[in-house]
């Protein structure tokens, strides 16, 4: 349970930190891009450096592993739109 509180906290603390520096790109033509590079980036990163595995977390697998890992890396990546809207919620 301890590790699925992280990759949620992880990802909230993520995805604020890039909508922080979003402006900087975002009126660029290929800003979408830039966005989705510095969420694999920062995905990645976070899965890999912190070991977090969702396949552990959730209890289908007794050790984390590097697909695990992966598809963290993936799920980081991608969770902009969720994270986006409860941080927005919590702003008021």
């Amino acid at each position: 349970m301890e590790m699925l509180t992280l990759i949620i906290g992880l990802s909230m603390i993520m995805w604020y930190v890039i909508d922080r520096f979003h402006p900087l790109w975002g009126d660029l033509p290929y800003g979408k891009y830039i966005t989705v590079a510095v969420s694999a980036v920062f995905g990645f990163g976070l899965a890999f450096g912190f070991g977090l595995d969702l396949v552990n977390a959730v209890g289908l697998y007794d050790a984390a592993t590097p697909i695990g890992t992966a598809l963290t890396g993936f799920l980081l990546m991608s969770g902009s739109s969720a994270v986006s809207e409860v941080i927005s919620k919590i702003k008021g």
